[in-house]
């Protein structure tokens, strides 16, 4: 503290409360400067009511605000309780503000949207007071200034002198050592007006407090303990000037802590909720965004997942696709079909690669495309060899189709024909089959006409004569659809016999790709190492996946990022309401910087509320998002296109809220820079 206040003086018993030494405030007007107080020296004492006059415009208010740390002189200083109050930091005059001064404006200065009680209470939530107690203090103050029974009655439903009565309790919420009155009565009739003064009065006398009224009503002079009188911006007359030094009225209390967290969100619902239809625009805007972004990077994870599931439905983790060439031909979801050059592939190449070290079993692979027949039903689609049945174990070493009804072909071929399993969208194609009554295809038989085999990137390659003769074929059973052309199953024994049939006479068999499985997975790259050194291209599972999920990532990123783009927009949206409700809102700002709220406390409020719009919208949004997603997938029977992961929900919400955020950091930090004079004058 100064050395200045090192010990109390008193004048008449009273101790000195608030000081100003030379203080000088001036505004620039029109290119000029103007000075609104000029060179003032000025102290009061506490226990009693000084009653400040002067015409309008004379200084009065701004001597007030200088007193109660609203405003700052351009030159001199304030103190108060032994402090240089003038020399403050925003924060912790706004604390002192607080809890050292009560404010009483001539406009009362009440949040219509609160009650007696809660606008009593307000100071004590802003300094952090639990709520049963602050309660408890607002009720004892109404019942002082005697409207205990109007705790619940908002400021509309007051009368003017009520109203001020209002705003006198919530002056002494924190119990303050200092009541400023700017022009209390300047709203009241003359009985309502001598009603206030007197209860000013009170204050003084009764509580020992430091009362300033400011006011250019004569009548109150003679009940005032003291009359500074003001006259361009000079005190021109002051019935007791003797007053000396300033020193302190008791403890300085300016370190309380600020609104818990659960106020300011309280603070920020009600504020949302009193402007619904715009929040509920606002809103609606990152919904908007939240639904595009989250739909189209689901679609992107659901593509992912289908492709990785019809590559593992195709191929087991351990296997190595094995091709004639060692150029690599591209990466298929699909069998290769070797185009020509390279080693041939045929049973003494299934044999060689069964014998390298780490290889559990090698078998020919192959695939047909055709014409599917049932009655006076058809369709087109790939027929694909099941693998060898002695490598059909629990331990999932091979891929085998996921069957919804019936079984996997027999070893043995029947009258009726050769067994296979149909794709979910075959079987529906050929037998008009309900969803769910896949089951009823079982058994029923179809016929096979191939027409070519299916060549790496879709092109079909040439076949014999031999093997394009129709087959009958009976269906054993019915598997879900893998991404792409789901293909049918045959057994390998059957499929080979069909390529054999095709082969020129005495031509060696070739296949179009053979199959290695590794014995474990730790074994694939050794494996595709020594398939290469042997002149053979390979392609491993794990190659296939990498390249799918890279890709994927790309496009998930890039789809995203349109949603995005409509986010953004949804954020200037943001942007553009916050800064309206900072104008809207300026008197309320003004309100609760006066009474103490700090400018971090301000900032809070306002980012919260933004944060509420962009919660609400996310959540909102990724409801959308899966349920959009969720139609469209039904509609196209896809209804694993869309995936919205637990991940993708909450960024959808961390996306809403951050931008809602950003949006609102910068009206949020306007409102916070307002001061309260200011704000006060803005409306």
């Amino acid at each position: 503290m100064p050395s200045n206040a090192a010990a109390a003086v008193e004048h008449d018993g009273h101790p000195v409360s608030v000081e100003l030494q030379g203080a000088r405030r001036t505004y620039g007007r029109g290119g000029q400067i103007v000075a609104a107080l000029d060179d003032v020296d000025l102290a009061v004492r506490a226990g009693e009511l000084t009653l400040i006059l002067g015409p309008s415009g004379c200084g009065k208010s701004t001597l007030l605000h200088l007193m109660g740390g609203m405003d700052r002189p351009t030159h001199g200083r304030v103190l108060s309780g032994g402090e240089v109050t003038s020399e403050l930091t925003a924060d912790r005059l706004a604390a002192w503000r607080r809890t050292c001064v009560g404010f009483v404006f001539q406009a009362f200065h009440l949040l219509a949207h609160r009650t007696a009680l809660e606008n009593v209470a307000l100071p004590l939530a802003l300094g952090g007071v639990p709520p049963r107690e602050r309660r408890r203090r607002a009720q004892e103050l109404l019942a002082r200034v005697g409207l205990a029974d109007r705790a619940g009655h908002r400021p509309a439903e007051l009368s003017g002198g009520q109203a001020q009565r209002v705003a006198i309790a919530r002056a002494l919420a924190a119990d303050p050592s200092i009541v400023l009155a700017d022009e209390p009565t300047g709203n009241l009739d003359r009985q309502g007006g001598l009603e206030i003064f007197d209860l000013l009065v009170d204050l003084a006398h009764r509580d020992g407090r430091t009362v300033v009224v400011v006011s250019h009503n004569e009548e109150f002079a003679a009940r005032a303990d003291r009359v500074v009188r003001v006259l361009d911006g000079r005190v021109v007359a002051d019935s007791a000037p003797d007053v000396g030094p300033c020193a302190p009225a008791g403890p300085v209390r300016h370190a309380g802590g600020g609104p818990a967290a659960a106020t300011l969100l309280g603070m920020a619902v009600s504020a949302v909720r009193r402007r619904l239809g715009r929040s509920l625009l606002t809103g609606t805007g990152v919904a908007i965004g939240v639904t595009a972004m989250v739909l189209l990077m689901s679609i992107g994870a659901g593509l992912r997942q289908q492709i990785v599931g019809s590559v593992l439905a195709q191929a087991a983790l351990t296997s190595v696709m094995v091709t004639s060439s060692a150029a690599p031909t591209g990466i298929s979801f699909g069998p290769s079909v070797a185009t020509g050059g390279g080693r041939p592939l045929g049973p003494a190449q299934v044999r060689e690669l069964a014998r390298l070290t780490g290889v559990r079993a090698a078998y020919p692979d192959a695939s047909l495309f055709g014409t599917l027949r049932a009655a006076a039903r058809s369709t087109t689609g790939v027929v694909r060899p099941l693998p060898p049945a002695r490598l059909w174990s629990p331990t999932g070493t091979v891929s085998l189709p996921r069957l919804l009804a019936g079984r996997l072909p027999s070893t043995t071929t029947t009258a009726a024909g050769s067994g296979v399993v149909l794709p979910q969208s075959m079987a529906d194609a050929l037998f008009s089959l309900r969803p769910g009554s896949e089951a009823a295809a079982v058994g029923r038989s179809l016929t096979l006409s191939p027409t070519g085999t299916l060549a790496p990137g879709g092109q079909v390659g040439a076949i014999g004569s031999g093997t394009r003769r129709t087959r009958t074929l009976t269906v054993t059973g019915v598997s879900s659809n893998v991404l792409g052309s789901p293909a049918a199953y045959v057994r390998a024994s059957v499929l080979m016999r069909w390529l054999a049939a095709g082969a020129a006479r005495g031509s060696a068999l070739r296949y179009p790709d053979i199959v290695v499985l590794a014995r474990r997975a730790s074994d694939v790259a050794g494996v595709a190492r020594r398939v290469r050194a042997l002149g053979f291209g390979a392609t491993t599972v794990g190659d296939v996946l990498h390249t799918v999920t890279r890709a994927f990532r790309v496009v998930e990123v890039g789809l995203g990022a349109v949603g995005g783009i409509a986010l953004a927009v949804a954020g200037l949206m943001i942007a553009v309401v916050m800064s309206m409700a900072v104008l809207e809102r300026t008197r309320e700002i003004g309100v609760l910087r006066a009474i103490g709220a700090r400018r971090r406390d301000v900032f809070t409020l306002f980012v919260v509320e933004a944060g509420l719009l962009g919660l609400a919208g996310g959540a909102v949004g990724d409801a959308l998002g899966w349920g959009v997603g969720s139609i469209g997938a039904a509609a196209l029977k896809q209804p694993h296109l869309v995936l919205v992961s637990p991940g993708l929900a909450l960024l959808g919400l961390a996306f809403g809220v951050g931008v809602a955020v950003l949006a609102g950091a910068v009206p949020a930090g306007r409102a916070a820079g307002l001061s309260p004079v200011e704000a006060l004058r803005g409306e």
